[in-house]
């Protein structure tokens, strides 16, 4: 069951995945962090435009991009959850959505990775 579990998370298609996550960045990641840690607007103009991008990328299936978007997301995932522990930290458990983005959006950015060096190889 382990195994199985694992050939999903690596190899399973992202797609979806790359789809939420690009959504929960134009509706609601830069709405979030205006509301409880106020200011960074360049952040979170970059946040809104990440998530553009990415459903860009997602609906044209190329590849390389979809691997320059997902590493964007990972980034703004990550930055945000580093941006809530350094300030208000984690004060309930709806805080640990945070973590739970950037590893969706590691899992996402890995997949991808990989299939594009599979496909690499292949040619």
């Amino acid at each position: 069951m382990l195994n199985k579990l694992k050939n999903i998370w690596s190899y399973s298609d992202s797609q979806p995945t790359e789809i939420t996550l690009a959504l929960a960045n134009i509706a609601l990641t830069h709405v979030a962090i205006g509301i409880e840690l106020s200011g960074l607007y360049i952040f979170r103009i970059i946040i809104f435009f990440s998530g553009l991008y990415h459903l860009y990328c997602v609906a044209n299936g190329d590849l390389n991009c979809r691997v320059k978007a997902s590493v964007i997301t990972f980034a703004v995932y990550l930055t945000s959850t580093i941006a809530y522990l350094s300030t208000i930290g984690f004060p309930c458990a709806t805080h640990y959505g945070w973590l739970v983005l950037c590893f969706a959006s590691f899992g996402s950015m890995r997949r991808l990775i990989l299939e594009k060096i599979h496909k690499e190889k292949i040619k």
